[in-house]
């Protein structure tokens, strides 16, 4: 009897072991399936919001490799426009020297201009200078020439009148008679001794 009771007293506690564990894991089962739940909420957020990231990612780097591409061709345009300034700034020198160059050869073309100008007029002075002294000796030698011509004149003249007094003298004498051989001779010799005279003084 004793031991009937303790079996039923055993079964009962086994049993209510067993309920007791079959409890606890249906507790266990509903609170693990509560976290699934919860774990199954959190993945499905963080795949939309992963999503959501990738699609923002995706338009970042495209929005990157735009601003990089045009970065790029912003450089490239950039970099021509230097290396043409760089060019034009090179071709600005070249003609500027050019200029420059040209300047000094006409400043050296100028002085030698002006060299010679002041020896030309060195020169032009010095024949001025001769000019007028051969001018002044000239007019000296004119005058002089002037002076004999008058001289002379007035010899020729003088003999001029005094040749016609001689000839109205001989027209006289043939006029009144024949003068004899002797004195045609004197006469010739009168007449040429008279042209000499006038072709000296002339």
């Amino acid at each position: 009897m004793i031991t009937t009771v303790n079996l039923v007293k055993q079964h009962a506690k086994v049993a209510e072991d067993v309920i007791s564990g079959w409890e606890k894991a249906e507790a266990e089962a509903l609170a693990l399936e509560d976290q699934l739940e919860s774990v199954t909420l959190l993945k499905l957020t963080a795949e939309d919001r992963s999503s959501h990231l990738d699609g923002a990612l995706k338009e970042c780097v495209g929005n990157l490799e735009k601003e990089l591409f045009r970065s790029a061709s912003d450089n490239a345009a950039i970099s021509r426009s230097l290396q043409e300034r760089s060019n034009m700034l090179i071709k600005i020198s070249e003609e500027k020297s050019q200029p420059e160059a040209y300047i000094e050869q006409l400043k050296s073309n100028i002085d030698s201009c002006e060299r010679e100008i002041n020896s030309l007029k060195y020169e032009l002075h010095i024949v001025a200078e001769e000019l007028e002294i051969g001018s002044e000796e000239k007019n000296m030698s004119t005058v002089r020439s002037a002076k004999v011509a008058d001289k002379q004149n007035l010899e020729g003249t003088k003999k001029i009148v005094k040749l016609e007094a001689e000839c109205q003298r001989l027209h006289g004498l043939v006029r009144k008679k024949l003068p004899g051989p002797t004195a045609m001779a004197q006469m010739k010799l009168e007449v040429e001794s008279l042209g000499r005279d006038l072709k000296l003084k002339t």
